[in-house]
């Protein structure tokens, strides 16, 4: 199967993209009133050549580029060849800047944690990818242990705990649906889960590498695997069980 592989400059510095997902998601939002024709798009990527050349012509437009939002992973990925390499790797693109503005509610629970910031989050579900604001809220001296909280889907937030290390995520809980209407519960909800960082992160657990994965599964999915991730450690699995 086709899987493109290239880098691209941003404002940022290097972003490489790895699959058709990726590239779609960068070619869509850059075209978004005219969008290309995939298959003839498709079979000239796969000549290496015409394919520079074409992808040369398509990312020429500059005007597009300063609207663009690009939600990115930095760690290990696999290149056109499935060896394992490192980067910044772009997850998913949109092309609107009203996606990706931080809303009053997220402003509000900002305010509350000195530790945190704003990002545009990818979420997959099962027919689309939305990109929407969330903010990330970090435990003092640990800013590999997260609790993210996800603007509104649906009438709903999405809150979620993980620890990132080592290029992998792991999830001590499941994800849970709050309504935007009671942010009370959202916030008694961030505590506990800081809470349960902060014990895990006192125990000095070790966290293995493991394999990166897909860019674009569902996010049900990568919840219930990064929390299997957590749940197989041989130590504080019981903090796992809701």
């Amino acid at each position: 199967m086709f899987e493109p592989y290239l880098g691209i400059s941003t404002p940022s510095g290097e972003v490489l993209l790895h699959g058709r997902k990726a590239l779609w998601s960068l070619l869509d939002s850059i075209h978004p009133d005219d969008p290309l024709p995939r298959n003839p798009v498709n079979n000239d990527l796969k000549q290496a050549i015409v394919g520079h050349r074409t992808m040369q012509g398509l990312l020429s437009d500059a005007d597009a580029w300063p609207y663009l939002r690009i939600q990115i992973r930095d760690g290990e990925g696999q290149d056109q060849n499935g060896i394992a390499t490192t980067g910044i790797f772009a997850l998913s693109v949109s092309p609107s800047a009203s996606e990706t503005e931080v809303t009053p509610n997220l402003l509000l629970l900002q305010a509350e944690h000195k530790n945190s910031y704003s990002i545009p989050l990818t979420i997959h579900t099962r027919t689309k990818a939305k990109t929407i604001p969330s903010l990330v809220i970090t435990l003092e001296g640990e800013e590999d242990f997260k609790v993210v909280v996800t603007d509104s889907i649906g009438g709903n937030h999405l809150v979620f705990s993980v620890i990132e290390k080592n290029g992998s995520g792991f999830r001590p809980q499941r994800h849970e649906v709050f309504p935007v209407s009671n942010m009370s519960k959202v916030s008694k909800n961030i505590g506990e889960r800081l809470n349960i960082l902060s014990t895990i992160s006192r125990q000095n657990v070790i966290f293995p590498p493991m394999k990166s994965l897909p860019n674009g599964m569902r996010f049900t999915e990568r919840d219930d695997l990064e929390f299997r991730r957590f749940q197989n450690l041989n130590c504080l699995s019981s903090l796992g069980d809701s």
